[in-house]
């Protein structure tokens, strides 16, 4: 189980986290772009679900 003491992470989790502070600010970003990408693509469905329903 992972559990946060003072700000720091034990278990799996430590080896994923110090990974990621190695890859810099430019995949943090990219990360961070392919978020924005996910969301608006489930708003963009969700948008057409509700425009589907409502042609009659």
């Amino acid at each position: 189980m992972n559990h946060v003491v003072a700000g720091t992470l034990t278990g799996p989790l430590t080896a994923v986290h110090a990974h990621l502070a190695e890859t810099g600010s430019a995949a943090e970003r990219l990360w961070l772009l392919g978020g924005v990408v996910l969301a608006l693509s489930g708003a963009g469905v969700v948008a057409l679900a509700a425009l589907r329903g409502r042609r009659d």
